[in-house]
């Protein structure tokens, strides 16, 4: 094993890849530029979420100042007009993945993270977030912890079965976090390929079992194509990479034939997104809004003086990418405005 790339929030790799499908979001009025009416919750389905930090809505702990504890200091939330710009555990200005499907399924934004479950007053109708901002599937709150967590509450009933029958799971492990330590043997690495995608498949099998109807799994976006990699070219193109092509392939073969599992196509949808040449939906799209001063640093990082180790940008609607890793809120929106026309199809709503 050879340690290629430690990131924030997650890790990726630089190599060789190919691509894959996509479509639209409504939004509101309360931040992130949208104008859907989302004065009620009272959306039929009830949403669970696993994955990492494109889907983390405040799991990851609130402790001391770090790489995995970042979502909860400044400058994140720094655009987030529902919560008072202020940082809420998500790995960006404002909402993430999670909080658009939410939307797009009738509720005001992600669901409560799991660790707030049991604080007096927490909602837990529109459904519950697990996923954590370091998870994998072999590293950290993994994907197998997390469902374990929701197997829990089934048994002890604070989810009901009956929840289950008009309910939508999102698998958000795109991350790339179990690609921070690979082989360096093309051989080894597709066998470590096939075990990272083996394991996702395997998490929505058992939610299946469960009883969960629905689920949007989410195929791993461009790589090579994330401030972490551009960085080394001046934010200037994309990095060709052999990780996502494949990861993305064995994903499709497994679960592409299944009726109730939608992939979500964030290779294209990102690709569409940062590399055209004309029709340029942000001014930035491979120079991240938090910039960390050092390339294995992060965003939100101080130095033991409380100097700040980053730079901030003025605008974060003109970037793509919030940090090294993790898109905007304006980023995640014009992902999800091409992806919200799918999955209502595959809701049939």
């Amino acid at each position: 094993m050879e340690s290629l790339l430690a990131a924030a929030c997650f890790a990726f790799l630089l190599l060789n890849a190919p691509g894959a499908e996509s479509r639209r979001c409504h939004c509101d009025d309360d931040g992130d530029g949208g104008g859907v009416d989302d004065s009620s919750d009272q959306s039929p389905y009830k949403l669970f979420v696993f994955g990492d930090s494109f889907a983390d809505a405040g799991n990851a702990l609130k402790g001391r100042l770090g790489l995995n504890t970042r979502g909860w200091y400044e400058p994140c939330g720094v655009s987030d007009a529902r919560h008072g710009g202020k940082p809420t555990g998500r790995c960006s200005d404002g909402m993430v993945q999670s909080d658009f499907v939410a939307k797009i399924l009738g509720h005001k934004e992600a669901p409560p993270a799991e660790r707030v479950r049991r604080h007096d007053g927490v909602d837990l109708s529109p459904g519950i977030n697990f996923a954590d901002a370091g998870a994998g599937v072999l590293l950290g709150w993994n994907l197998d912890t997390q469902i374990d967590v929701f197997r829990r509450l089934l048994r002890h009933k604070i989810v009901d079965d009956k929840d289950l029958s008009q309910s939508v799971a999102l698998v958000a492990i795109s991350a790339g976090v179990d690609y921070s330590d690979v082989p360096s043997d093309p051989a080894d690495l597709d066998q470590y390929i096939l075990n990272v995608t083996d394991g996702i498949v395997d998490g929505v099998r058992q939610l299946q079992d469960l009883g969960v109807n629905d689920l949007l799994v989410n195929l791993l976006p461009p790589i090579g194509c994330t401030p972490w990699n551009t960085r080394a070219y001046n934010y200037t193109e994309c990095v060709r990479d052999s990780i996502t092509g494949l990861h993305n392939k064995h994903l499709k073969h497994k679960l592409g034939d299944d009726d109730s599992v939608l992939l979500l196509d964030l290779d294209t949808v990102f690709k569409g997104i940062v590399t055209p040449k004309t029709e340029k939906l942000f001014y930035h799209r491979h120079t991240p809004c938090c910039e960390s001063a050092d390339e294995e640093g992060f965003c939100g990082q101080v130095d033991g003086d409380g100097n700040k180790q980053y730079t901030l940008c003025d605008g974060p609607d003109d970037y793509f990418y919030w940090d090294n890793t993790n898109p905007t809120q304006a980023g995640w929106k014009a992902v999800m405005e091409q992806l919200e026309g799918s999955i209502k199809d595959f809701l049939g709503s």
